[in-house]
């Protein structure tokens, strides 16, 4: 009796050294800290989900001959998604943008030497503009712009009007790449840090859903998979998070759930528009929220059971003449003013050889996600046909999709980038926003995302990283 007695509080001191955790978000940061936790023996974890599915803007939806993402698609570079499938053969490099064609609105193939020049001004933003403190990533740009673009034609009135109008194309690019609604946004300085490799690999099978299966060991083998299911609760939105003592998470469904520690890893997007905290967070994390910005584009995507392009072709890209510009809502009226001149670029889907994507960028993004499918579907096709129409035969497509990561209020944009006015290059205010709330000197509640990666933000690989950052921190407290 006295040794059943030992045993038991043996183990009742064990399990009571093991804290309870609770994860908001079944995003690839949570899902990542989840599987950290439980591997390291912290089993006690509750995940709540407001979406009715895990991955976060990882989405990958069946459409067309195979899948299609609606969110992330890309892994850039040999970074923590390489290193965890790089055995599996998942991964492909994506002939996209190794031979693009630009159209111009009058239906001619464009090029010329300036073209050249434009693709590569525009793919190396990134790299060749000058860093200033409180100068904008627009206002760099166009310094930079001036220089090697319109400077170098200024003598040929014709083709300078052509780099003048590259203008628009490269705003639009530029916040593409950037998630911004406009250029004047962005911080020109960044800390930001890609890794080397290939940018731009892509899915072999389904999509980029599959490094949820591989992070969860559904793939490539079920049998070791990491029991998840019963730790996680889908269409649960957190609205508030008590930290003045023990966490206590408040579901919208008015229950009430306590933890030693919780993690937030809802989008910068999210923090910035709902007060989740109880009491407020300190000021220097309210700072560190503000510094974010979190726009979005959008994703239209289009299936064609005739397929009108080439199978050389990869991508089209589209340069407005500014005439065209002026007089586009004479040509197409439907939704808000000139909405289509945001459709930057056409990109084929190397794993569903019947679906084009579209690319839309620009402050229209909010107006835009809420127009009806047909709109968009007859919008899209106005711009193909009014570009491409001279050289193909363009034919009609079966179906549509259109994400909306803005408008959804569980997301509220779709990655995050420094905003102009905030950067500093001795600052960095994703490590910031990732500081964790404390009760005494014990960090009660964790913060995890994308943008709370202080090199890597805006990437799935920095929310991976961010995940598994905020469970070694809560293993290092139980040794």
């Amino acid at each position: 009796m006295k040794q059943r007695l030992l045993w038991l509080l043996f183990v009742s001191q064990v399990f009571a050294e093991k804290p309870s955790v609770i994860i908001v978000g079944a995003g690839v940061s949570g899902i990542s800290a989840a599987v950290k936790l439980i591997e390291n023996g912290i089993t006690n974890i509750k995940i709540f989900e407001a979406e009715d599915r895990i991955g976060g803007r990882i989405h990958t939806v069946e459409f067309g001959d195979n899948f299609i993402d609606m969110g992330a698609q890309y892994c850039h570079g040999e970074n923590v998604v390489y290193d965890t499938v790089k055995n599996l053969d998942l991964l492909e490099h994506a002939e996209l943008f190794s031979a693009p064609k630009m159209y111009y609105s009058n239906g001619s193939h464009l090029q010329s030497q300036l073209i050249q020049d434009l693709e590569t001004v525009v793919t190396n933003y990134d790299r060749d503009i000058n860093r200033t403190k409180g100068v904008s990533l627009g206002e760099a740009f166009l310094e930079k712009y001036q220089n090697t673009i319109l400077d170098k034609y200024k003598n040929d009135p014709e083709t300078h009007k052509l780099a003048s109008d590259g203008l628009i194309f490269a705003h639009s690019t530029i916040l593409m790449h950037e998630g911004a609604f406009h250029w004047s946004r962005p911080a020109s300085g960044r800390h930001y840090k890609p890794v080397k490799g290939d940018q731009m690999m892509v899915w072999k099978k389904r999509g980029y859903d599959m490094i949820l299966d591989v992070l969860l060991k559904r793939y490539p083998d079920p049998s070791q998979k990491i029991p998840i299911e019963e730790k996680l609760f889908l269409k649960k939105k957190v609205t508030k998070i008590s930290w003045s003592g023990t966490p206590v998470v408040e579901l919208s469904d008015g229950t009430t759930h306590k933890a030693d520690h919780v993690i937030v890893t809802p989008s910068v997007g999210v923090l910035t528009h709902e007060d989740l905290f109880d009491p407020v967070v300190p000021p220097r994390k309210q700072e560190a929220i503000k510094s974010m910005g979190f726009d979005g584009i959008i994703k239209i995507i289009l299936y064609f059971p005739e397929k009108w392009w080439h199978d050389s072709d990869s991508t089209f890209f589209f340069l407005w003449d500014r005439r065209d510009l002026e007089g586009v809502t004479k040509e197409f009226s439907e939704g808000p003013n000139s909405w289509v001149t945001n459709l930057v670029a056409l990109v084929r889907v190397p794993s569903n050889p019947h679906v084009l994507i579209g690319w839309v960028s620009g402050g229209l993004i909010p107006e835009m996600e809420k127009l009806p499918l047909d709109v968009i579907k007859k919008g899209s096709m106005f711009v193909i046909r009014k570009f491409l129409g001279r050289d193909y035969n363009i034919t009609e497509p079966k179906a549509v999709l259109r994400s909306d990561w803005h408008n959804n209020p569980n997301f509220r944009g779709t990655y995050s980038y420094e905003k102009n006015g905030y950067f500093e290059e001795e600052v960095h205010y994703q490590d910031h926003l990732a500081e964790p709330l404390t009760h005494g000197t014990t960090p009660v509640v964790l913060f995890a995302g994308e943008a709370t990666h202080p090199t890597h933000y805006s990437t799935v690989h920095g929310a991976i990283e961010s995940g598994r950052r905020e469970a070694d921190r809560i293993i290092a407290l139980y040794p």
